[in-house]
């Protein structure tokens, strides 16, 4: 892990190891997601003068597991002068809003901007080499869509957020301030179009009955498909017509949808595709889910296992329709074994495709080569990606394919980070705020249903 700092005027980059989670000897302030302010810009002055040879102090962004006690007791040397950093934040904020207001101690969010003052800072952090800050260039940009249940009481109700990612990296004012909710109720597993001019998703219709505990909230849209829209909600185009359809995954050019269903009543889910408008339905005669297109707009992963229901886990097939008796025709070979292994996303401009796994004790994001033609059949081994011991699932590619979108419950909230693809820079984008994915009643439309079931999406 790395910890972000500013010395004076000039960016740091100081690697150190990641902190131990679990009870401290001091005072219990773990650090959790709260209300607090955040900043997570690529390039930040650090306000009054410092010097290389006499800093005034150093700004520090939040990180996973973080608290005030242990950050006073590394940098200031003893964890009760935590109070020096509460002080030294809050005077900082008073003249630069991107940094934290500390309210509550026990409350740091990871990714809020702190301020430890100069007086007691070890040597080790005052000789750290200095690096230059990365380019702006190199920031990641585009817009993220998720959804969530709001279990409001004037919502209960399945919603989608679109976040403007440059907006939240610069602080969550503007985080908010850019942050635009899907004005059709009851909608999830979002899926944006590459040039982010649709938006796709999983309609779950009206309740089914006045008895139903869902009765009296927020307006549902009447449609209980799949469907897309422009991002306002304008232009309704429904596709297949079945409310077990889900998981729609844009082609790279914007003309077709890939999707899972069980529509069959056979209990098996089977992958289909489907033109934008929703004419030209074609059955790929495969048994998987979670599909994810290729950057050559012709090849597709997909959670699943072959012909015979053996070697279960990530595998390639070719977006073409067989015949009847061509069945498996179109299947190009595995990507890695490990039956828990879901939703993968190809990245857009290489062969690497990004999943989550529990298979080291907790849902984490892992990377692996799809590979191309005889290359598929030996895949290289998968490298981890994240190792936090909470949840990180349902990654989704930037634009550029340097950056990863997941979803994260760090802290005891849910959220959105976005990670490189090399695993370094990780950083919180966006709290939930109370939204989440247990539903109060296991009931129709929903039945039973947890963040495993979504999807996030990032596109220009």
């Amino acid at each position: 892990m790395k910890h972000r700092l500013l010395v004076g005027e000039r960016l740091v980059w100081l690697a150190v190891l990641a902190l131990l989670v679990g009870s401290l000897t001091g005072p219990s302030w773990a650090a959790a997601a709260g209300t607090l302010s955040t900043d997570f810009s690529a390039e930040v002055a650090a306000p009054g003068p410092a010097t290389p040879d006499e800093p005034d102090g150093l700004v520090y962004f939040v990180q996973r597991d973080d608290n005030l006690w242990k950050l006073a007791e590394k940098y200031l040397g003893d964890g009760n002068r935590s109070w020096e950093i509460v002080a030294a934040t809050n005077a900082r904020h008073a003249q630069d809003s991107s940094f934290a207001v500390i309210e509550d101690p026990s409350l740091i969010a990871p990714g809020s901007k702190l301020w430890i003052p100069a007086a007691g800072l070890s040597s080790e952090a005052l000789a750290t080499p200095l690096l230059p800050p990365p380019s702006s260039e190199t920031l990641a940009g585009g817009h993220i869509a998720f959804s969530f249940w709001n279990g409001a009481p004037d919502r209960c109700t399945y919603e989608i957020n679109i976040i403007d990612v440059a907006a939240c990296l610069s602080g969550p004012d503007a985080c908010q301030a850019d942050r635009r909710i899907f004005p059709l109720n009851n909608v999830s597993e979002p899926a944006l179009s590459p040039a982010g001019d649709r938006l796709a998703f999983r309609g779950w219709g009206q309740p089914p009955s006045e008895d139903s505990p869902y009765v009296g909230c927020a307006p549902a849209l009447p449609v209980r498909y799949l469907a897309n829209t422009t991002p306002d909600g304008t232009d309704l185009r429904g596709s297949g017509g079945f409310w077990e359809d889900a998981h729609p995954d844009w082609s790279p050019d914007g003309g077709r949808l890939l999707f899972d269903t069980y529509r069959y009543g056979d209990g098996i889910v089977r992958i289909l595709l489907i033109s934008a408008d929703g004419a030209d339905e074609q059955d790929l005669r495969i048994a998987g889910q979670q599909p994810s297109w290729a950057p050559d707009n012709q090849r597709f992963v997909y959670r699943g296992c072959d012909a015979t229901g053996n070697r279960c886990g990530l595998w390639l097939a070719g977006a073409l329709a067989p015949k009847s008796w061509e069945t498996g025709i179109n299947l190009m070979g595995p990507v890695m074994e490990d039956a828990e292994a879901a939703h993968p996303d190809w990245s857009p401009v290489s062969d690497e495709v990004v999943y989550q796994s529990p298979i080291h004790g907790s849902w984490d994001l892992m990377v692996a080569s799809a590979g191309t033609g005889s290359d598929a059949s030996e895949p290289a081994p998968p490298r981890r990606l994240t190792a936090d011991p909470g949840i990180e699932g349902l990654p989704a590619w930037s634009p550029d394919g340097q950056w990863i979108a997941f979803l994260s419950d760090a802290g005891g909230n849910w959220g959105i980070w976005i990670i490189r693809s090399d695993g370094s820079e990780q950083r919180h984008l966006f709290s939930y705020d109370g939204g989440g994915y247990t539903l109060p009643v296991a009931a129709e439309p929903y039945g039973q249903r947890d963040w495993i079931d979504e999807q996030i999406s990032w596109a220009r």
